[in-house]
Order: structure tokens, then C-alpha cells, then sequence
């Protein structure tokens, strides 16, 4: 019977946070949250008092009176992220990255020898001490510390590496040992189980992992259709195979900026918009992509926001168009004053070069 591969899933503490904190010392083993108005996410310290991405950062200062609120750095955080993917690359080279701070990596070949059979305890042991060698390799790179979770699949090993943080570490040592953990707990618990589809199983009484494993695939499939429900039946068996994509593509690129008070200039507006559409497309030039949707994103000073997007006839890499596109997407929204955010992303993004060319490209 052929053995089931062996998944880490990495997992940065607090990544934002905790470059702040880095470099800067006098923000270590403080409460810190990152981001104006709103909280992108916030340190360890902070968490201890309520604090949550998302959360307005007056009803954060309200919970922790002396939490440092700190500009995001995003350029410093996606180069960061970058760097350390190809730390991991340059000497791991199956993985995957699914964001700027977590991956996965297949390290079966690291652990088991063709010609010598380990028992499990055996093979455990040499586990945690590649788990151990992976942690230091990031630290003594980075000076920062990861979370990390070793599973029999992708979705395990993501669970995983949620259990022990920060800065540990947890194994499923089999699919027993994974079904009986998550058997009664919260469907939170299952990446790809958001608050939608929480709400969509409450109305059939699923709160639990065990009362939504009990459901076979086919009465899943019919009530949620083919996909989700085939994804529901899957993930809380361990069993949404999916293998290690080394050559993963990029699904999107993003910006976007928060005013330090809320903006109510058109052609300001207008003037961040290029800025992003020129960064954007600089990106995409550099990897030789081309983008065919268009979004913008717009938070107003009450945290609502809002999203538009356009999809073009061809896709494009060309700065004009993207502009274009972006005020195209602007001109939608009857509200264009009391602005906190503005940001765009380019998305279905292809790697070829047979692209119809715009006006604006030719010379």
C-alpha cells in the first residue's frame, strides 16, 4: 500500500507585526497594531486584549489604551515575504506559496529513505527535527519566527500549524490522529469554511465538524451544489488532495493606500490611481504578465467599502489602459467624497506575450 506523502505548512507569527517590532526595538513586547483607521493585524501582545484584523482602530485603542498604532509598510512586507519564499526555495524546491507569509512544501523525500524503512516513531522523530532545522534556517535569515503544522495532506497541515502558535509547532501523525482533533470542534476550524457557508450549514443545524462528516457526499452535493459540496465532504476528512503547485501563477497583484484623514479631492484621487495603475503594471512588466480584469476598492470614512471592477476585451500590461479602466470603475460610484481607502487589483492574469495591442502602445 503505498504510504501518504508528508505536508508542512509554514505559517509567519503575526508577519506584519512582527517586522514592525523588528526593526524597531522599542515596538518589541509591545502592543502594536498595523494600519490607520482600520486594523490590517496586530502583534501577540495586542491579541491578548481583543484586538482583530479588521477591527476600527478606535474600538482597539478603547480595549487597550496603550496600543501603538503603527503606518502599514506594505512594499516592506510583500519584499520581506518574497525574500524568505526564496530562502525557502533555494533549498526546498516543492513548495508552494499561497500568500505573502505561508506555503507549503512537500518534504516526503526528506523523511523517508527508499532503502530504509522507518517505523513511525522513528520517522516522527526525524520529523521534528526538520521542523527544528526549517525554524532556525528562517529565524537566523530573518529574525523572525514561524508557525508550523505537519499533515498527510495539504488542508492537515494548514490545520496544523494553527494549533501551536506562536512560534511552534504540531503533527498529525495520521488521518486517525487528524479526525479524532477536529471530530468536535467548531467548523471554523476548516480552511474554506468561512462565515457564508457557517451561516448556509447553521440553517441545517451543522455547527460541528462530526454533525458535517456524518453527511454523505451525495446528499453535500445536492444541497450546495457539485464543488462545495464535494469540498465539504472532503476537508473534514483530511481528504482535499490537491499536490504541491511548483509552478504556481500569480492569481492577482494588488495596492491600495489609506489617507491620513479622509479625502475628498477628485483629482487626488484620480492622481493615486495613476500611481497605482503605474506600479501595477510595472509589476506586471517585470514578470512578463498581462492582466485582463481591473478592480478598484473604495473604504469610505464609516468603514464601509465597495468594489468595481472591469473586465477588458484583451488583457494588458499597459499603464494607460489600466488607468482608463480604474476611472472607468471610479465613475460607478455616486459617493466620491469622505474617502479613507482607495486601491486597485489586477486580476486573471496571463503568462503570454500574444496580447492585442492598445492605441496607447503603439509608438
Amino acid at each position: 500500500m503505498k504510504k501518504e506523502k508528508i505536508y508542512l505548512h509554514y505559517d509567519m507569527d503575526a508577519f506584519f507585526a512582527s517586522i514592525e517590532q523588528r526593526d524597531n526595538s522599542e515596538l518589541r513586547g509591545r502592543p502594536i497594531a498595523i494600519g490607520y483607521g482600520v486594523v490590517t493585524t496586530a502583534s501577540y501582545e495586542a491579541r491578548k486584549y481583543g484586538i482583530r484584523s479588521a477591527m476600527p482602530t478606535i474600538q482597539a485603542k478603547r480595549l487597550c489604551p496603550n496600543l501603538i498604532v503603527v503606518n502599514l509598510r506594505k512594499g516592506v512586507y510583500f519584499e520581506e515575504g518574497r525574500r524568505i519564499q526564496k530562502l525557502i526555495k533555494k533549498v526546498l524546491k516543492k513548495s508552494e506559496f499561497t500568500s505573502v507569509d505561508e506555503g507549503y512544501i512537500d518534504i516526503t523525500e526528506f523523511i523517508r529513505n527508499k532503502d530504509v524503512e522507518l517505523s513511525k516513531k522513528e520517522e516522527i522523530l526525524k520529523i521534528e527535527r526538520f521542523i527544528k532545522r526549517f525554524k532556525r534556517y528562517i529565524y537566523d535569515n530573518s529574525r523572525l519566527t514561524c508557525s508550523v503544522g505537519i499533515g498527510f495532506s495539504k488542508i492537515s497541515a494548514k490545520i496544523a500549524s494553527d494549533i501551536d502558535k506562536p512560534d511552534g509547532y504540531f503533527i498529525f501523525k495520521n488521518r486517525d490522529h487528524f479526525l479524532d482533533y477536529i471530530y468536535d470542534k467548531d467548523l471554523g476550524i476548516i480552511p474554506g469554511i468561512g462565515k457564508k457557508t457557517r451561516e448556509m450549514l447553521e440553517l441545517f443545524n451543522i455547527t460541528k465538524v462530526f454533525q458535517l462528516y456524518e453527511i454523505e457526499r451525495n446528499e453535500l452535493i445536492r444541497r450546495f451544489g457539485e464543488s462545495k459540496g464535494d469540498y465539504l465532504y472532503n476537508s473534514v476528512r483530511g481528504l482535499h488532495i490537491s499536490e504541491i503547485n511548483i509552478d504556481r501563477k500569480r492569481q492577482s497583484y494588488g495596492h491600495e493606500i489609506t489617507f491620513h484623514r479622509e479625502e475628498n479631492d477628485i483629482l487626488v484621487l484620480h492622481a493615486e490611481l495613476k500611481r497605482q495603475s503605474k506600479r501595477l503594471s510595472d509589476k506586471l512588466i517585470e514578470k512578463n504578465e498581462f492582466a485582463k480584469t481591473v478592480t478598484i476598492k473604495i473604504r469610505y470614512s464609516n468603514f464601509s467599502t465597495h468594489t468595481r471592477s472591469k473586465t477588458l476585451k484583451s488583457a494588458t500590461n499597459n499603464v494607460n489602459t489600466i488607468y482608463e479602466a480604474t476611472l472607468e470603475n471610479l465613475e460607478f460610484f455616486e459617493k466620491k467624497d469622505e474617502v479613507r481607502l482607495i486601491g486597485v487589483q489586477l486580476s486573471s492574469i496571463l503568462k503570454s506575450n500574444v496580447v492585442q495591442l492598445s492605441f496607447n502602445d503603439l509608438k
